[in-house]
C-alpha cells in the first residue's frame, strides 16, 4: 500500500521533478564512483569516464528507475493517446472522413437502440413488471376472452398469483360537457389499480365498495383525460358525468401513468356484472395478474387449467375444451412489433460493419504510408506488443471522438425517427438519449475502434524492415498482402450492402403490392363514420331501426352523396367479433377444432353501394326482414371451404358450434372476399347477417359520393346532429386515409430500412472509390510501363475497371448467399411476393453493380490519362 501511495504522490507531483530527481541520483552515483577511483590514484578524467561506464547506460537506467517510481503502463497509454492527437492534428481531412464515417455508424446504431431500449428492453413503469400477465380463455385455434365466472373461479382458487384483477374495454359516449366525446373506458375490479402501481392525483380510486353489484356509478378519469377534455377542473371530484345517458359520480383522477391502451376513464367491474353465474357467456374480460415470486407462466397455467377441469365435473359443456392463455404484459403491449424492431437493429449493426470495414481500409492506406516509420521504431527497439497498442491507441482515440459525434448525430436523427413513426408503436414518446443508449454508444464505438484496427494492425505485424527502410520506399507497404486485405474489406462491404438493398427491396415491394392490392371493393369516393348508440335512449330494437332509417334519409338528401349504406364493422377496421358456427349435414368437429368465423350484418345494398361483388345467389333485400326466415351471405373463402364443387345457396349455417344453442341460417348468396383487416392482410373467413335480423348499437356508415368527399364531412355531422346531438361521429374521414393509416408501420420499416440500404451503398461506393484510388496510385509505374510498351489508355481502363468489377461481382456473390438467409428472418414482414424473390435479388445485384461502377469510374479514368514520360522521369 505504501508503494502505490509513492507511485500515485509521484505522479500527481509532476514528471519533471522526477526526472530532477533521478537526474541528481545518477550524478551523485557517478561522482560517488568517480571520488573513490580517483582516491585509488587514477587521473580524474579516466576516473570519471571508469564510473560511467561502471555505471551503465544512464537512460535505460534512468527509464527503469521511473517505471518504478510511477504508473509506467499508464503513462505510455496517456503517450499513445497524446500522439494519436496529434497524427490527427498532422491529417486533419484524413482525420475527419474517419471520424465522419464512425459518427454514422454509431448514431445509426443508437438512434435505433434507443427505440428498441424504449420499446422492447425497458421494463414497464409498474412494480416487479416483468411478473405481470394478461389471461385469457384458449381453445386449440385461437384465445378469447375469459368469462366473469370463470375468472371469479381463478382469482378465487388459484395458488400461483400473488392478485387478480379483471377488466374489458369499450366506447362510452359523454355528454353535458359541450360536444359529445366518444371516450375509451375500462371496466376494472378494484385490484386493478394495485397491480399497476396507480395513485390518486385527486379523491381516490375505485375500491371493493363499488365493485358490489348494485353500488352507485362511480368514475374515476384518467389523467390525460382530465387534464385535455376536461380542462384540468381542479373541481371535478364529486361532479357528475353523463356516460351513454347514465349518470356518475366522479370520485377521483389518476395520477400520470404510461398504459398499455388507451383509457379516459375506469369503472367498476364487479358493479355491472354483478355475482357469477354463467361460465359460458363470453363477453371481452381479460385477467391482469401478478405471479408469485419463482412461479413460471406455464405452471400457472396449468394451476387455471386445474380449475377449469375441476369445473367441468359439475358444470359440463361447450367449455369442455377451454384451457387458460397467457402472454406476459410487456409481450402484449408490444404486439407484432419485437421482428420489425430486430430487422432493424440487425440493418443498423451491418451499417456499423461497412463503417468498419471503411475506416480499417482506410487506415491500411494511411499505415502503408507509414510503413518506413513503423519500421524504424522497431528497428530502434519498440516490441511488436508496443508497435500494436500504439495503432489501436491512435485508432481508438479517432473512434472515441467519431462516437462523440455519433450521439449527436442520434440525438437529432431520434427527433426525426420519432416524427416518421405511427403513433401505434408504444412507448415511442419516452424514447430518450439516456444512460443506456449512451453506455451501448460507448461499447460500439471501442467495439468498431478495435475492429476497425484489427486490419491494420495485422499488416503491421507483415512490414519487412529491409524493404520498408530502403531509401525511396514511400510505398512500401503496398505489397500483395496489404492489397489483398484492402480488397477483403471492400468484398465485404459489399456482400453486406446487397442484403440490405435484398431486404429494402423486399419491403419495398410489399409495401406496393399492400398500397396496390385488391380490396375487394371500391374504395374511391367513399366516406365512413361509426356511431355507438347508448342503451338507454335506444333501448329497443325497433328505435335502432327508426334511427338508422331516419339518418340514412337524411344522409342520402346532401348534395353530392350518391349512396349511403350501413354496417356493423367496415374494412379495414379488423375483427369486431367472431364466433364458432357448424354446417349441418357435416360430420361434427371435435370440441377443440370448432370452426371459427368473423360475424358482420349489413343493410341492404350494402354489397352493391361498397362494390363488392355477389359471385353467386344475392345479396339482401327489403323483404329479409325480421318477421322472416333467417338469412345470411357468406364470403367466397367461406364457400371454398364447405362448398368448392357445387354452390353453396340454399345450404345452413348454424351459428355456435354442434353442442351449442344457435339460429339456424339460409346462405342466399356468396360474395367476394374483403380484406377486412387491411390492404396487407389476407381474407378471412366471414358471414354477414341482414341488419334488419341482427339489430345492434353499434353502427357504420358507409358514403358514395359523386365527387371529392371531404367537402361533405360538415353537412354529415349536421346531419347526425339534427337527430341526437349527444351522439359523437368516430372515425369520420375517407376510406383512402383509414387504408393507408393502417399501413403505417409498414411503410415506417420500409422507409428506415431503405435508408439504411442507401446509407450501404453510399459507404460501399467511398469504400470501392478509396481502394481502386490507391491501388491505381501504387500502380502508377507498372501502368506507365505498359504504356511505354504500347497499352492504349482503354485497355489501361478496361483493366482497372476489370479490377473494381472482379471485386464487386465476389461481393455480389457472398451477398446473395446472405440475403437468401436474411430472407427468412423478413419473412413475417413481406407480403405479396416471396420471401425468396430471385427478381428482388437481381434487382439488388444490378443496383449495387451500379453503384460500384460508378465509384470505380474516376480512378479508372486517371490510371488512363497517367503520362507515361513523366512517370517513368520520376522513377
Amino acid at each position: 500500500m505504501r508503494q502505490w501511495w509513492s507511485k500515485l504522490r509521484a505522479w500527481m507531483t509532476g514528471r519533471t521533478e522526477i526526472d530532477d530527481d533521478l537526474a541528481e541520483e545518477v550524478r551523485n552515483h557517478v561522482e560517488l564512483e568517480t571520488d573513490n577511483l580517483v582516491q585509488r590514484g587514477m587521473a580524474p578524467e579516466a576516473a570519471l569516464a571508469a564510473a560511467r561506464r561502471h555505471f551503465g547506460n544512464t537512460t535505460a537506467v534512468t527509464e527503469r528507475a521511473r517505471d518504478a517510481w510511477t504508473f509506467a503502463a499508464i503513462e505510455s497509454l496517456f503517450r499513445d493517446v497524446r500522439y494519436g492527437f496529434r497524427s490527427m492534428r498532422r491529417a486533419p481531412a484524413f482525420s475527419l472522413v474517419l471520424i465522419l464515417t464512425f459518427a454514422l455508424g454509431v448514431g445509426v446504431n443508437a438512434a435505433i437502440f434507443s427505440v428498441v431500449n424504449t420499446v422492447l428492453l425497458k421494463p414497464l413503469p409498474y412494480p416487479e413488471s416483468e411478473r405481470l400477465v394478461i389471461l385469457s380463455e384458449a381453445n386449440a385455434k385461437t384465445d378469447f376472452s375469459v368469462t366473469w365466472g370463470n375468472f371469479n373461479y381463478w382469482r378465487d382458487g388459484n395458488h400461483s398469483f400473488d392478485d387478480m384483477a379483471a377488466f374489458e374495454r369499450t366506447d362510452l359516449t359523454l355528454t353535458g360537457r359541450g360536444d359529445p366525446v366518444t371516450a375509451r373506458e375500462a371496466r376494472v375490479t378494484a385490484p386493478f389499480f394495485s397491480l399497476l402501481a396507480m395513485h390518486p392525483l385527486m379523491g381516490r380510486l375505485l375500491g371493493q365498495e363499488d365493485d358490489r353489484p348494485g353500488a352507485p356509478a362511480t368514475v374515476v378519469l384518467s389523467h390525460r383525460f382530465w387534464s385535455s377534455q376536461l380542462g384540468g377542473d381542479q373541481k371535478i371530484v364529486g361532479t357528475t358525468l353523463m356516460l351513454n345517458g347514465t349518470p356518475a359520480e366522479v370520485v377521483g383522477v389518476a395520477a400520470p401513468i404510461w398504459m398499455p391502451w388507451r383509457v379516459d376513464y375506469f369503472v367498476s367491474l364487479g358493479r355491472i356484472e354483478g355475482k357469477p353465474t354463467d361460465r359460458k357467456q363470453h363477453e371481452s374480460i381479460r385477467a391482469l395478474a401478478r405471479l408469485k415470486p419463482g412461479v413460471t407462466l406455464s405452471a400457472a397455467r396449468a394451476d387455471l387449467d386445474a380449475i377449469m377441469r375441476h369445473l367441468d365435473e359439475f358444470d359440463p359443456g361447450p367449455e369442455k375444451d377451454h384451457h387458460s392463455f397467457g402472454t406476459f404484459l410487456t409481450e402484449n403491449s408490444i404486439g407484432g412489433l419485437r421482428s420489425t424492431m430486430l430487422v432493424l437493429m440487425g440493418a443498423a449493426v451491418l451499417i456499423m460493419l461497412i463503417a468498419c470495414a471503411n475506416v480499417a481500409s482506410l487506415l491500411v492506406a494511411r499505415n502503408t504510408a507509414r510503413a518506413a516509420e513503423l519500421a524504424l521504431r522497431k528497428a530502434i527497439g519498440a516490441g511488436q506488443f508496443r508497435l500494436v497498442r500504439q495503432l489501436l491507441t491512435e485508432n481508438i482515440v479517432i473512434a472515441v471522438a467519431g462516437g462523440a459525434a455519433g450521439v449527436l448525430f442520434a440525438y437529432c436523427g431520434l427527433r426525426l425517427l420519432i416524427g416518421m413513426a405511427p403513433l401505434s408503436i408504444p412507448r415511442l414518446s419516452d424514447t430518450r438519449v439516456d444512460l443506456p443508449v449512451l453506455l451501448f454508444a460507448c461499447g460500439i464505438t471501442l467495439a468498431a475502434g478495435l475492429l476497425a484496427g484489427l486490419a491494420p494492425v495485422l499488416i503491421t505485424r507483415r512490414i519487412d524492415l529491409a524493404d520498408a527502410l530502403k531509401e525511396g520506399a514511400r510505398l512500401a507497404g503496398a505489397g500483395k498482402h496489404r492489397q489483398s486485405m484492402r480488397s477483403a474489406l471492400v468484398v465485404a462491404e459489399v456482400a453486406i450492402t446487397l442484403v440490405l438493398a435484398f431486404g429494402a427491396g423486399l419491403l419495398l415491394r410489399s409495401l406496393a403490392a399492400a398500397q396496390t392490392s385488391d380490396l375487394g371493393f371500391n374504395a374511391g369516393r367513399l366516406l365512413s363514420f361509426s356511431l355507438d348508440l347508448p342503451d338507454k335512449a335506444y333501448s329497443s330494437p325497433e328505435a335502432i331501426r327508426q334511427f338508422h332509417a331516419d339518418l340514412t334519409d337524411k344522409l342520402r338528401r346532401i348534395p353530392g352523396v350518391t349512396e349511403v349504406s350501413a354496417v356493423h364493422c367496415p374494412p379495414p377496421m379488423g375483427d369486431c367479433g367472431d364466433w364458432f358456427y357448424s354446417v349441418p349435414g357435416q360430420p361434427d368437429p371435435p370440441r377443440d377444432q370448432v370452426p371459427i368465423s368473423l360475424f358482420n350484418w349489413a343493410d341492404a345494398g350494402y354489397f352493391h353501394m361498397m362494390g363488392i361483388p355477389i359471385e353467386q345467389g344475392r345479396e339482401f333485400s327489403e323483404t329479409d326482414r325480421a318477421s322472416g326466415p333467417k338469412v345470411v351471405v357468406i364470403n367466397e373463402t367461406f364457400a371454398r371451404r364447405w362448398w368448392p364443387h357445387e354452390s353453396a345457396v340454399g345450404h345452413q349455417i348454424k351459428v355456435g358450434g354442434p353442442y351449442q344453442k344457435g339460429d339456424l341460417l339460409e346462405i342466399v348468396g356468396v360474395a367476394g372476399d374483403v380484406r377486412q383487416f387491411g390492404r396487407d392482410e389476407k381474407p378471412e373467413v366471414e358471414l354477414y347477417l341482414a341488419s334488419a335480423q341482427k339489430v345492434d348499437s353499434g353502427i357504420s356508415y358507409m358514403i358514395r359520393t359523386s365527387g371529392d368527399s371531404q367537402p361533405l364531412i360538415p353537412a354529415i355531422r349536421a346531419a347526425v346532429a339534427s337527430l341526437d346531438r349527444n351522439l359523437p361521429l368516430q372515425h369520420l374521414g375517407t376510406m383512402e386515409a383509414a387504408l393507408g393509416a393502417g399501413l403505417a408501420r409498414r411503410r415506417f420499416s420500409t422507409i428506415l430500412l431503405a435508408l439504411f440500404a442507401g446509407l450501404a451503398m453510399l459507404l460501399a461506393a467511398v469504400g470501392i472509390y478509396g481502394l481502386l484510388n490507391y491501388w491505381v496510385t501504387s500502380r502508377e509505374p507498372e501502368i506507365a510501363v505498359r504504356l511505354a510498351l504500347g497499352a492504349s489508355p482503354g485497355r489501361i481502363l478496361r483493366w482497372t475497371s476489370f479490377h473494381a468489377l472482379r471485386l464487386a461481382v465476389a461481393g455480389v456473390a457472398i451477398g446473395a448467399v446472405g440475403g437468401w438467409f436474411a430472407a427468412r428472418l423478413l419473412s413475417d414482414l413481406v407480403f405479396g411476393i416471396p420471401p425468396h424473390s430471385p427478381a428482388t435479388m437481381a434487382a439488388a445485384a444490378i443496383a449495387v453493380l451500379a453503384i460500384a461502377f460508378l465509384a470505380a469510374a474516376l480512378p479508372s479514368w486517371r490510371a488512363a490519362r497517367v503520362d507515361a514520360a513523366h512517370r517513368l522521369h520520376q522513377g
